[in-house]
């Protein structure tokens, strides 16, 4: 029993050794990749300049603001889900066009 409780504890030490060991590298990677400041790269980015949305069309259907929307596959239409527990399945064309 106390031999038992004995291997429990060298296991578990070894467990967080590695655990350790595994931090540690997963932190040294993690500096390779972090070669630049996120403020030196948007310095060097262009700025777009003031520019003027157009609505299109209006979608309408949900009654409470809409929380995710993504393309089909085809490209063709569009799947929203909204707050009030509502998901649609839309044309984005005209389909009299």
């Amino acid at each position: 029993m106390a031999a038992e409780g004995l291997h429990e504890n060298e296991t578990l030490a070894s467990l967080k050794s590695e655990a350790e060991s595994l931090k540690s590298k997963l932190e040294e990677e993690r500096a390779k990749l972090h070669d630049v400041e996120l403020h030196q790269v948007a310095e060097r980015v262009e700025a777009l300049g003031q520019f003027v949305m157009k609505t299109r069309r209006t979608l309408k259907g949900h009654g409470n603001k809409v929380l995710c929307m993504d393309w089909c596959k085809d490209k063709r239409r569009i799947v929203s889900s909204s707050q009030d527990g509502t998901e649609l399945l839309l044309l984005s064309i005209d389909p009299w066009d």
